[in-house]
């Protein structure tokens, strides 16, 4: 922008740059100066204040805010600026289209559908987030839309349970509308091949879904299962799993409404319910077809698929020890570190 200015406005420049310059005691004819330059560039060339800032060096924007007002200049409307630069798609993160294939698609959609939230935030755009206190799903949300937008992630205190927890957002390309379909709206698609058959089921699982192991008896048990209150989600999973060949139970009622959580005694506000398949034989073979991609959920398939995951619960449950104490110890310490960085944002806090 330097190069496009005349001669007497860099001498504006320059007159700006000069240490110790008083504009409340300025003459009105250098103001009279000073005032032109600014309103060409701000309001007949569109530069924003941040930029004039830049021009003049050594500046913030607050600086130029603070220079508007001396000099009686309204400052362009944000609105006005910031629709302004999307039609010029002037943006300080690049937004890239979705150009994954028709499974990631789907994988996208189950995990939003489990538990992200998608939604309008300005036209032309798509925002996705959630709330976590676990890396493993943190790790994930940033590996799957950082190469199509930034990741904004930010410590937040629940009141409500007076504890801290990670809050992830991203602004994306408008070719990420299919995260809003609804589970009926998904069908058509979803149900039309296999691959996206198990797309689906495999995002909603690494989402909000569980892979347990457990002792029955002494022998090794497991049992896939998802969770929702949204009773048309779960249906639809249930169906096209249907169509894989595998038998789910449910939906069946996992905690009733108005019943209080263990750790934290909130009152549900849903009825919680749940579908799942607990066959050994049945949960193998289709944790080996899931493409999971959430390290938790991972660690605990590669056990389930061991070749001795079905001898006693002596050689599994050790391993499976590990894998849950692994797991709360990176959780604990994901939100310690949540607190101490909130702290020292919030100091009054």
């Amino acid at each position: 922008m330097s190069a496009d200015l005349s001669e007497d406005e860099r001498a504006v420049v320059e007159l700006l740059r000069t240490r110790g310059l008083s504009i409340k005691n300025m003459d009105e004819e250098q103001k009279e100066v000073i005032r032109k330059f600014i309103n060409r560039l701000h309001h007949e060339k569109g530069v924003s204040l941040s930029d004039i800032a830049k021009i003049i060096g050594n500046k913030t924007s607050g600086y130029t805010s603070w220079l508007t007002r001396q000099l009686g200049i309204t400052p362009r409307p944000f609105e006005e600026a910031r629709l302004k630069a999307i039609k010029e798609k002037r943006r300080k993160y690049p937004r890239t289209p979705f150009d994954g294939t028709v499974e990631d698609r789907a994988y996208f959609l189950g995990l939003t559908h489990g538990d992200l939230t998608a939604y309008h935030q300005w036209r032309g755009s798509i925002t996705v987030g959630m709330s976590t206190t676990h890396p493993a799903l943190a790790a994930l949300f940033t590996k799957l839309f950082s190469p199509y937008g930034h990741v904004y992630a930010h410590p937040r205190f629940k009141k409500d349970t007076q504890s801290y927890e990670w809050n992830f957002h991203t602004i994306l390309d408008e070719s990420f509308n299919f995260l809003k379909e609804g589970p009926e709206a998904c069908r058509d698609w979803v149900f039309r091949t296999e691959s996206t058959l198990l797309g689906y089921p495999a995002g909603f699982l690494d989402a909000d879904g569980s892979v347990s192991i457990y002792s029955s008896k002494g022998r090794t048990t497991l049992m896939l299962a998802y969770f929702n209150t949204d009773l048309l989600l779960l249906e639809t999973a249930k169906r096209g799993l249907g169509l894989l060949g595998y038998q789910i139970r449910g939906p069946t009622l996992s905690k009733r409404k108005g019943t209080k959580t263990k750790r934290y005694g909130i009152e549900r506000k849903k009825d919680y319910w749940m579908i799942g398949i607990q066959s050994f034989a049945r949960c193998q073979e289709l944790l080996r077809r899931l493409p999971l991609r959430h390290a938790e959920k991972v660690s605990k398939k590669e056990l389930a698929m061991a070749p001795s995951s079905r001898d006693s619960w002596s050689w599994v449950g050790p391993k499976m020890e590990e894998i849950r104490q692994k797991i709360k110890k990176d959780r604990d310490m994901y939100v310690a570190e949540a607190e101490r960085i909130y702290l020292e944002n919030h100091p009054n806090h």
